[in-house]
């Protein structure tokens, strides 16, 4: 049995594995029934219902009040009711087609009136934009519409999942299971793995690599669960069903086929998983210790991938730090670059910036072994000098 095979059944075999697994199985299973429950937010019948009441009222209100100007408005906010009523209708008896042709002729009809105002609200007419754009897209493909911020189906949820969920949990488990292998190497100051009859080199080849493999699988599982969970309960979806995407050329938000961000996204995460493993076990080989080592890891690791959109001196540099692309559906969508203000933010920038990453913290976790062995070699020579 070589000893990255020994590595591997003793990670699978400990409790954590299999609570770590347990944890992923169960916040996906629970962000998919939750989903659910909400699969009807951020529709075309909920948002024109929500306006139908809000115009509603606002008739109400002013209805004792019989000036011309007044009349004129409640003229125009009735004419507003009645095409949200045609959209709502529409969406609810699944004519897409004319439900989306509807919404667009609705846009349309809004937008001079949001561009004409004293005070333009760039931000509606930027929204009305990118739902025109939207509704022509699945106009034209035909497609069932589906919530923008609860997908439900088979390829939106594992890009959803991806995005809300493993670009935090996985890294967190990750710390947690490597903090704790990589460190029980060292006890009472003796690196039990230097006692092997193997080099420092092909010690570190199969820890890491022992840990790439943990590391895959993790993500596999959580492609695996929410894929096939969402899919026989809501259905597979299509993969050129369209998803935001952000780009310097428009102000607003266009839409692209899903499908051609499952791959970039799935290498994002394939990659930074790897670097995760990598820090951590340079970490480990540097601290010896296991609570220091995830101290260390997660505020180094998930807090910098968390701030750095907020933060304006990571935002500006944050293109050269692996953790910014911890977060593969938002950097592949571009939408970290549109976030941040920072174009260089990109799915290639990404791939560069974790391979060089990792490769330093291979060579560093190395160059530390390699001083130390040659530390207690010296050591061990000069105790035998003084006998």
């Amino acid at each position: 049995m070589s000893y990255a095979t020994f590595l591997l059944k003793k990670v699978i075999k400990s409790k954590l594995f299999i609570i770590s697994v347990s944890i992923i199985v169960i916040i996906i299973i629970a962000c998919l029934a939750f989903n659910l429950r909400n699969q009807n937010d951020q529709t075309l019948a909920s948002n024109s219902g929500r306006q139908i009441t809000f115009d509603t009222q606002q008739i109400n209100r002013s209805a004792s009040d019989k000036t011309k100007a007044n009349q004129d408005d409640i003229r125009l906010i009735k004419k507003d009711r009645r095409m949200n009523h045609r959209v709502q209708n529409l969406a609810k008896t699944k004519k897409w087609r004319a439900a989306y042709q509807s919404q667009i002729k609705y846009n349309n009809w809004q937008l001079p009136a949001a561009s004409n105002d004293k005070v333009i609200d760039r931000t509606l007419v930027n929204f009305l934009m990118s739902e025109t754009y939207r509704c022509h897209y699945l106009f034209k493909l035909n497609l069932p519409e589906q919530s923008r911020t609860s997908p439900t189906t088979g390829i939106s949820f594992s890009i959803f999942v991806d995005q809300v969920i493993s670009s935090v949990l996985i890294p967190l488990l990750l710390i947690f299971n490597f903090g704790l292998l990589y460190t029980k190497r060292f006890g009472h100051n003796i690196d039990k793995d230097s006692l092997l009859p193997m080099s420092t080199q092909n010690n570190m080849i199969q820890s890491i690599s022992t840990g790439y493999a943990v590391a895959i699988l993790f993500v596999i599982i959580a492609i695996i669960t929410s894929f096939l969970t969402s899919s026989i309960i809501s259905g597979i979806g299509n993969w050129r069903y369209p998803i935001a995407f952000f780009t310097p050329k428009f102000p607003f938000n266009i839409y692209i086929s899903q499908g051609s961000l499952v791959f970039p996204i799935l290498v994002l995460r394939i990659l930074s998983t790897c670097f995760i493993v990598t820090c951590i076990y340079f970490i480990a080989t540097l601290t010896k210790q296991v609570l220091p080592t995830i101290l260390i890891g997660t505020l180094a690791l998930i807090g910098t991938s968390l701030v750095t959109p907020f933060l304006k001196p990571l935002a500006k540099a944050g293109q050269f730090l692996p953790t910014s692309y911890f977060n593969g559906a938002n950097v592949v969508s571009g939408q970290l670059a549109h976030q941040t203000r920072n174009i260089q933010f990109s799915y290639p920038h990404g791939i560069v910036t974790l391979l060089a990453w990792t490769i330093a913290f291979i060579a560093a976790a190395y160059i530390v072994q390699r001083v130390r062995q040659r530390y207690h070699s010296t050591g061990l020579i000069a105790n035998s000098y003084k006998k």
